[in-house]
């Protein structure tokens, strides 16, 4: 879905330098996931139960920033 790559090309570009290694790992996860759970996250407002990834949806859809 091209919503989600905007999202996640976003916060590569400003979330990945600045991340420590527990959010960079979070993001490794987050993209072995599939399409609709992703959708669901990031578009939807749902949360992943997991709370280290739960706070990276939350970074990557307030823009990385």
């Amino acid at each position: 879905m091209k919503e989600l790559d905007v999202l996640l090309e976003r916060w590569l570009e400003r979330g990945w330098p600045a991340a420590d290694a527990r959010a960079r790992r979070a993001f490794e996860w987050l993209l072995e996931q599939p399409d609709p759970d992703l959708a669901d996250w990031l578009i939807g407002g749902a949360r992943p139960v997991d709370a280290a990834h739960a706070s990276l949806v939350d970074d990557i859809v307030r823009g990385g920033d």
